[in-house]
């Protein structure tokens, strides 16, 4: 883009010779000349300042976000996958950014924009990238449980306390594997839905379930009313962290079967 600098600067040399000459030449006395100077000039900074450098500046914010989702991991698929979903989130992370909010706390607060995508392509995805997925969040639940079981909650249950931002609070390794796992996820789930085997997943969820009752007995049914809030948000944490653990421990096969049939039952 030409710059306007050099252009205003001459146009201003060339009306001060003008005035210059006028003075010189005319009637028109010096306070004169010096007012028909300076009225152009505050009028060239107002117009500069209300209008064409705010104009300037949220342009070249709009390009730094379209980039920045354009370059993000998982977020950048969406780009052709989802283009209306990636249009919203141009939207929101360009406002979060014109409201100060840095770059990378702007991208972490928006990833529970892609729950309902995630939870429809679990359905779809291969029994690696399902498995995966879910295994790189079980590491980050039980690093939030770690720090604080209520973050740990947030992270399960974003639609009854709110979400948490990971980028804030785990380590960049797992955020990046995290980045990574949603990649894959939504490269290998463009397809139609895999088949489900709704006979092995109840044995299988049934075979789990018997385990954890060992450990958890009647407080296993905390995990069907996670908005009661008379619950124990920690040790419902620390269930949810044995229940996904123990499908996880299952060969692949039987636990990507199992895993999409719990997540075509709650999302």
């Amino acid at each position: 883009m030409l710059s306007l600098f050099p252009i205003t600067l001459a146009a201003f040399a060339l009306l001060a010779i003008i005035i210059i000459l006028l003075v010189r030449t005319t009637s028109l006395r010096l306070w004169q000349g010096v007012l028909l100077f300076i009225l152009p000039l505050i009028l060239a900074n107002l117009l500069w300042f209300s209008w064409l450098h705010p104009r300037q500046e949220r342009q070249a914010l709009m390009e730094e976000v379209a980039t920045q989702l354009s370059l993000a991991p998982g977020y950048r698929l969406l780009k052709v996958q989802e283009p209306a979903l990636w249009q919203l989130l141009n939207r929101e992370l360009l406002h979060k950014r014109l409201e100060g909010v840095p770059a990378n706390q702007a991208l972490g607060d928006m990833r529970g924009w892609l729950m309902d995508l995630v939870n429809q392509r679990l359905t779809r995805a291969s029994d690696a990238a399902i498995i995966d997925y879910i295994r790189v969040s079980v590491e980050e639940m039980r690093a939030l449980q770690q720090q604080e079981p209520q973050r740990c909650f947030r992270f399960l249950y974003p639609q009854v306390n709110g979400g948490v931002n990971l980028q804030q609070v785990l380590s960049p390794e797992l955020n990046q594997r995290d980045a990574q796992a949603l990649e894959t996820l939504l490269q290998q789930s463009t397809g139609n839905e895999q088949p489900l085997d709704q006979a092995a997943a109840q044995r299988d969820l049934q075979s789990v379930v018997e385990k954890l009752y060992g450990k958890w007995g009647d407080r296993l049914q905390q995990l069907n009313m996670p908005a009661d809030t008379a619950v124990d948000r920690g040790a419902m944490c620390a269930m949810s962290i044995d229940l996904y653990s123990g499908i996880l421990a299952l060969p692949d096969k039987q636990a990507a079967n199992l895993l999409r049939k719990m997540v075509s039952l709650t999302g």
